[in-house]
């Protein structure tokens, strides 16, 4: 806490600092969290990671009816200025504010993820019913073309009998 304060104490007296730090902090989650989503696309574990990420939202969640920090208000050359401060306690200060978005967020991706595995469930079946009807179909194509030659014979034969039954019903 005494590191914190330090710091605290810092960034208040060096505004431009602290806007640059915190760019840099925010541009620093963004990139984190673009390569976090990356591998949880590589590792192909989208649903596990999920549940972990709405496990930790929820134990980090600040009720809206609860305040993050306090305001406080102090007079400056007869103006009234109202700054933010964090609270003493570094880790409700570093919780996030935005973890009900980010809850919901999931939430919506959990069911984005749900209706497309829906989807591809009903494409699977509907190609292995497709593929069935297919291999019955090369069945019955290739059964055909294995008696085609038998039928073939079996077709000369009887056109030679009826050539020959002809040949003799001209000449009586």
């Amino acid at each position: 806490e005494n590191e914190f304060l330090e710091i605290l104490t810092i960034l208040k007296s060096n505004p431009k600092t602290a806007q640059k730090l915190h760019k840099a902090m925010i541009k620093e989650l963004y990139d984190s969290m673009n390569n976090g989503l990356k591998d949880i696309m590589k590792e192909g574990s989208l649903q596990e990671t999920l549940s972990k990420i709405a496990k930790l939202s929820e134990e980090n969640t600040i009720p809206t009816n609860k305040h993050a920090w306090s305001v406080i208000r102090f007079v400056k050359k007869s103006s009234r200025d109202c700054s933010m401060r964090p609270p003493g306690d570094v880790i409700s200060h570093l919780r996030s504010l935005d973890a009900h978005k980010i809850k919901e967020a999931t939430e919506e991706l959990e069911k984005w993820v749900n209706e497309m595995e829906k989807k591809n469930e009903t494409l699977m079946r509907t190609i292995a019913e497709s593929r069935t009807r297919i291999r019955a179909m090369n069945d019955n194509v290739i059964r055909i073309l294995d008696h085609a030659p038998v039928t073939l014979q079996r077709l000369d034969k009887t056109c030679e009998q009826l050539t020959t039954c002809l040949k003799m019903i001209e000449n009586e």
